[in-house]
């Protein structure tokens, strides 16, 4: 399995060398093991990709959480998660109906 590059990285590399540098080191700053294990904030970063509605994204996030051991369901619940997060949303502003 090989990890797709990202429309982010494409575009930090046609930047320059000094944006594209810093954007990869605070990924990996970010994404490294500490508290929260790198599957887990790979499971959470494809959670927010999809609650953010980025395809780009989605796809990317997949790819990596399936690189560091989610396997297929774990990634299905965690977008599963952010489609609830996305419809109780929709229903917060649709609320907005009902007010007089």
């Amino acid at each position: 399995m090989t990890e797709q590059k990202s429309n982010a990285d494409k575009f930090t590399e046609a930047v320059g060398d000094g944006v594209d540098s810093a954007f990869k080191k605070l990924v990996a700053e970010i994404l490294k093991d500490v508290a929260l294990s790198a599957k887990d904030k790979a499971l959470i970063a494809l959670a927010c990709a999809v609650a953010v509605k980025c395809d780009c994204c989605v796809k990317v996030h997949k790819e990596r959480a399936l690189m560091a051991g989610a396997k297929r369901d774990e990634n299905l619940e965690a977008a599963a998660v952010a489609g609830l997060i996305r419809m109780g949303s929709g229903f917060n502003t649709a609320s907005f109906v009902l007010d007089d």
